[in-house]
């Protein structure tokens, strides 16, 4: 081919590459358009029934002013094989942790519901996030008696209490932590630890005295 030039001494044959780059720029979009269907699809398999969004749950809980609103989550340890469950309660950040062999909701849903139901007159609200472990809060909203919401999706801080915890446990067991080699008596030594430990929020009361002493108040 002939390598005639334009201005500047540059070779014409650059407009072709030009032509081509533009041509290459088209391409990602359609493959992007491929990729949002997939993850609706995925969406749409893991929807939570009749679940109740966070932005219905009653204003007062946000005051943390009162015992029985809890969160609830999962710490998964090594190879997502093992792990904790972890229910905080609001306003006292008084934490109960149980460890747990699998996320299928029905172990889950029976594990919450054997943890919580001796004080059942004390809960009022619970939020979990949208993992598929809570699917059945129904079941666990129907045996404690208690209403029941979830948190926006991809919005930590609507659940930034019981964050604060697991941040706190991850001390005891950082991420990795093959949590199968973990017994329940070493997850229960972690759990008294945490709720003894001061807090600054509570001038350095621990959540089990902010605990006993919102009881006192409400019981007076």
């Amino acid at each position: 081919m002939k390598r005639s030039t334009g201005g500047y001494g540059r070779p014409r044959k650059v407009i072709e590459v030009k032509t081509v780059k533009t041509s290459c720029f088209i391409k990602p979009s359609r493959h992007g358009k491929r990729r949002r269907k997939r993850g609706a699809h995925h969406d749409s398999r893991g929807k939570i029934p009749n679940r109740v969004s966070i932005d219905k749950r009653p204003k007062i809980v946000n005051k943390r002013k009162r015992i029985g609103d809890l969160e609830i989550d999962l710490m998964v340890g090594k190879n997502h094989k093992a792990g904790l469950l972890v229910i905080t309660d609001r306003a006292t950040l008084k934490t109960t942790l149980e460890k747990i062999e699998s996320k299928k909701c029905i172990p889950i849903t029976s594990k919450i519901k054997h943890c919580l139901i001796k004080q059942k007159q004390l809960i009022k609200t619970i939020t979990f996030d949208n993992d598929m472990a809570f699917a059945l809060h129904e079941q666990i909203a129907k045996a404690l008696e208690a209403k029941t919401y979830f948190t926006r999706p991809y919005t930590a801080q609507d659940k930034g209490t019981i964050e604060n915890r697991i941040g706190v446990i991850r001390r005891f067991y950082p991420k990795k932590t093959d949590l199968t080699l973990v017994t329940q008596k070493q997850i229960k030594a972690v759990q008294r630890l945490i709720n003894n430990r001061p807090i600054r929020k509570f001038k350095y009361r621990t959540p089990n005295e902010v605990f006993d002493h919102l009881i006192k108040c409400e019981t007076a």
